[in-house]
């Protein structure tokens, strides 16, 4: 399947990822890297955690519990299922950049350089991102005055924190793309399981 990822059907793909992986700065470099960061995620999930915990008290742990189970299980069907069955290179490991075109990583303190791990599609940081940031919002949304403001930091956190990892040369914007319909699928089936006894009241 690897080969299907070097067609001409792919090219805009290439095109698009080389577009904002070529448009960096020293500045932007240490922005996207704690963007990227797993430290990142936890104060994002941290935060919604809080929120739903002062709005639902008692029966917050239900709900934090089922939301944690499903973004994992998500993130389980991505890494370990189709990120080992599709076996795209990610740009850090494809050869194809090692002529004409470099892709731009993010260069450690101690001088190597951060790579991901060796398949890309889809992404886990947008499976992860945008399941939790469905259910959060699902379970919030109804709590909360301004839904807007929940949706623009639920949602703009997800975009820009998917944005990083094209930013750092580790995924193309389709293994975004792919990351946010299994997040999608997970998470339409979540809420559809839980709207039939509705525990947001």
């Amino acid at each position: 399947m690897t080969e299907l990822f070097h067609t001409s059907a792919f090219d805009l793909d290439k095109q698009l990822f080389q577009f904002i992986n070529s448009h960096h700065s020293p500045f932007w470099d240490q922005v996207m890297q704690v963007i990227t960061s797993a430290q990142f995620g936890v104060v994002f999930f941290l935060i919604l955690s809080a929120m739903t915990i002062y709005f639902y008290r008692k029966r917050a742990w239900k709900i934090l519990l089922c939301i944690g189970l499903v973004t994992l299980s998500a993130d389980a069907i991505g890494a370990r299922v189709l990120k080992t069955s599709i076996q795209r290179l990610r740009p850090s490991h494809d050869a194809e950049y090692h002529g004409d075109y470099e892709v731009h990583l993010l260069q450690r303190k101690d001088g190597t350089y951060y790579r991901g791990g060796r398949y890309s599609c889809p992404s886990n940081h947008a499976i992860n991102y945008l399941t939790s940031s469905l259910l959060f919002f699902y379970f919030l949304a109804p709590k909360v005055r301004r839904k807007w403001l929940l949706a623009v930091y639920v949602f703009g956190t997800t975009l820009l924190a998917c944005y990083s990892r094209i930013y750092v040369g580790v995924h193309y914007p389709t293994d975004i793309l792919c990351g946010w319909l299994v997040a999608m699928f997970m998470a339409g089936i979540a809420i559809w399981v839980i709207s039939r006894r509705d525990y947001r009241y």
